[in-house]
């Protein structure tokens, strides 16, 4: 599996931005993961995976709260601007996460 060259990320200086970012994201938010590796076309990237409350994924406000969200966290870490990483996110439910095999989040 490919992975982002270290000498582009302070994984420490990384992870403390993201922390950061991540109390200002609101109670909806039960927990966020994220990994660094390359995309599809080979650009380094940050793939973040978010855990919302069942309320927070309620079909009327889905798309403002993942966009919330999603902003938040580019205007906070900045990935491409201060890391040169391309950012993705992937949304599910507590339910959704409870129903996998592996109900941990990655």
């Amino acid at each position: 599996m490919p992975m982002v060259p270290r000498g582009f990320v302070h994984q420490g200086q990384l992870d403390s931005e993201i922390k950061s970012a991540v109390r200002k994201l609101g109670p909806e938010v039960v927990h966020v993961t994220y990994r660094l590796s390359e995309d599809s076309t080979g650009e380094p990237s940050i793939f973040f995976r978010i855990v919302l409350t069942d309320a927070a994924t309620r079909e009327d406000i889905l798309t403002e709260t993942t966009g919330r969200i999603a902003t938040i966290l580019f205007d906070e870490i900045r990935p491409i601007e201060n890391w040169r990483l391309h950012p993705y996110f992937n949304f599910s439910s507590e339910s959704e996460q409870k129903r996998q095999k592996d109900p941990e989040p990655a």
